[in-house]
């Protein structure tokens, strides 16, 4: 730490008796422009007889000397040391020299005398990659080749921790912090003190962001082609690709249509990591159904982003639950009512129903639940000469469904059946895939 330079000047006078040696320490080694520095300056008599001292002064055109001049030393016996004490400092960088002259009643000596002046330390650099709208985590290092006291540094910028305490610094420190917000150069003020000098300076690092991988939305469905009141999975999944968390996830699904969920909050992906979230939806509609997926984010600062991704459907104009096949059979005072409902899609329905219904009275066949491209009979009776039948269903998105058929039962010589599926009230369409698909059940069935 304290550079230590020994200059030894032998004095050899017309008598042997008479030998001095000099030397001096410089501490610290290496001062910033205008630090002091102590310079000790130990004179030995090594001679058996004594010197006479008259002056010591130091000359240079870039150092200052306090004190420049000491006149009237004395006298230094045979065997002593004189010690003295001086401050000196340079604007100048560089390696100065200033010219030591000792006077003595045997004449005058000079010494050379250096003293290193360097503004590049401490030295501050970027000790990791930084990527672009990302809070950063920001690694430094900073260096120093001799001991510096009281070092605080602190970031001029958005930062967190702003300020950093490292008492002693010498060698190689490092240091990490976030960074708020996208800056081309970052600003510190560094303070510590340099042997007994103090100083205050700023130092600014260039930064060069690399592109940010950011955060990766996929939305995807278990399949494409959907009947209306089909209900069909949703897979989100949410990749955090960037180099730090994110936070206070909002994630809402849009869409023509019923959803188990349409809303969820996430408080935090760490980076590197992902969430995988299931949805149910149900379309109302056929036609061309689009459901979006917004994802609005922030980072550890509080900066919101906003993420959005989007599925295409294509619905058929048919209902996934129909009933079919419905045979009227007369009996002694009523009318025996009978069919088949049928689960044309690839997730079971809940709670289905056929009722039988006039004004008069009313009769229900509670199915309950029907499985993936299944079918379930139902058997009903009524007394009514026109009645209307009714299909009550829920899927598993939540979402419930009611279809009806007008049905004239009056004067029934024989059992009549009617192959046609249910429509909803309103009038839907049945298509052709409908049918067909109601062949290859009934084959099963067989």
């Amino acid at each position: 730490m304290h550079a230590f330079r020994l200059l030894v000047i032998l004095l050899l006078f017309m008598s042997p008796a008479h030998a001095l040696t000099i030397d001096y320490e410089v501490s610290p080694e290496i001062v910033l422009p205008g630090g002091y520095a102590d310079c000790v300056v130990k004179i030995s008599n090594t001679g058996t007889s004594s010197v006479e001292i008259n002056s010591i002064s130091f000359i240079s055109e870039t150092i200052q000397f306090e004190p420049s001049y000491i006149q009237h030393v004395g006298n230094l016996s045979a065997g002593g040391v004189y010690t003295l004490r001086v401050s000196m400092k340079s604007p100048a960088l560089g390696r100065q020299t200033a010219q030591m002259v000792v006077s003595t009643s045997e004449g005058s000596f000079s010494q050379n005398i250096e003293l290193v002046v360097d503004d590049r330390f401490p030295e501050i650099s970027l000790a990791s990659p930084l990527y672009r709208g990302e809070a950063n985590y920001v690694n430094i290092s900073v260096s120093s080749p001799i001991l510096l006291r009281d070092f605080r540094i602190e970031a001029l910028f958005n930062a967190s921790p702003k300020v950093f305490f490292a008492g002693e610094l010498y060698g190689v420190r490092y240091f990490q912090l976030r960074l708020g917000e996208d800056l081309n150069s970052l600003n510190f003020k560094i303070s510590f003190y340099n042997g007994r000098s103090y100083h205050e300076i700023e130092k600014a690092i260039r930064v060069d962001y690399l592109p940010s991988k950011g955060v990766v939305v996929s939305l995807q469905s278990s399949k494409d082609l959907l009947f209306i009141g089909e209900a069909v999975n949703l897979t989100l999944e949410i990749a955090n690709l960037r180099s730090d968390d994110i936070y206070s996830l909002e994630i809402q699904l849009f869409g023509n249509g019923k959803f188990s969920q349409n809303s969820l909050k996430i408080d935090r992906i760490a980076s590197g990591d992902k969430k995988i979230l299931n949805f149910i939806f149900s379309p109302r509609e056929s036609g061309k159904a689009e459901i979006f997926a917004k994802i609005k984010y922030e980072d550890f600062f509080g900066r919101e982003f906003e993420k959005e991704e989007k599925i295409t459907f294509n619905v058929l104009d048919s209902y996934v639950l129909q009933v079919i096949n419905i045979q009227k059979t007369p009996t002694v005072g009523k009318t025996k009512i009978s069919g088949e409902v049928v689960n044309y899609g690839d997730r079971s329905v809940l709670n289905t129903k056929v009722s039988v219904s006039c004004d008069e009275e009313s009769s229900d066949y509670y199915i309950g639940e029907i499985d993936a491209k299944d079918y379930e009979t139902f058997d009903l009776e009524t007394s009514c000469k026109k009645a209307t039948l009714f299909l009550n269903w829920w899927n598993e998105a939540g979402d419930s469904f009611s279809l009806s058929e007008e049905l004239e039962l009056g004067n029934l010589g024989q059992t009549e059946s009617n192959p046609v599926p249910l429509y909803i009230v309103g009038g839907a369409s049945v298509s052709i895939i409908s049918f067909i698909l109601y062949l290859v059940y009934r084959a099963r069935k067989k």
